[in-house]
Parts: structure tokens; C-alpha cells; sequence
């Protein structure tokens, strides 16, 4: 990827190479910004979170987000007989909560 016109324009003014790393292609650099749109009940549910912990409602977003992807990638990560065990183990809870 070449240099933005910017950087090109100083290093001609300056006379001076300037490094640049350009944002990975895929992932858009180490950080993106995503906008979603909830529901009412959803927001104030938000809030109430984010004023529980002390948090923006960005913050508490992007910490639930976080955990999602770590947990989808944790129950990603585990093998056949771990699934297996995890499986059997939700199993059980379900047939205690219904046989309450």
C-alpha cells in the first residue's frame, strides 16, 4: 500500500524518509469503530449497567462484546471430548432446573 498523499507531501517538503505501517488490510488497523442502533428497553438496560459499574455505556458495550468473542473462541478452541464433557454437563443443569 503506498504512503497517504500526506506523509508523501511532507517527505518532499522535508527531505526526510517517514516510516509508515500501514493498518492491516483485513482488520482496518488495531482498532474499528462499529455503531448499533437498540431498542428503548435495551438502552435504559445499558445505562443502568454503565451506572452500576461506573462505566460510559461504549465502555460497558464494548466489555460484553469482548466477552462474547472470548467465550465464542473458548467454546471454539476445546476438542471433540471437552465438547463432549460440556455438552453432558449443560445437559444435567437442564434436567435439574426441570425437575425442580
Amino acid at each position: 500500500m503506498a504512503k497517504p498523499k500526506a506523509i508523501q507531501w511532507l517527505e518532499e517538503q522535508t527531505g526526510q524518509a517517514i516510516p509508515y505501517d500501514p493498518p492491516d488490510q483485513a482488520g482496518g488497523g488495531r482498532e474499528r469503530h462499529l455503531s448499533v442502533r437498540v431498542d428503548r428497553a435495551t438502552a435504559a438496560a445499558l445505562d443502568a449497567i454503565a451506572a452500576d459499574r461506573g462505566l460510559t455505556v461504549s465502555q460497558v458495550v464494548r466489555d460484553l462484546i469482548a466477552g462474547a468473542v472470548a467465550q465464542r473462541q473458548g467454546a471454539a478452541d476445546l476438542d471433540a471430548q471437552a465438547l463432549v464433557d460440556r455438552l453432558a454437563a449443560d445437559v444435567a443443569e437442564v434436567r435439574r432446573r426441570l425437575a425442580g
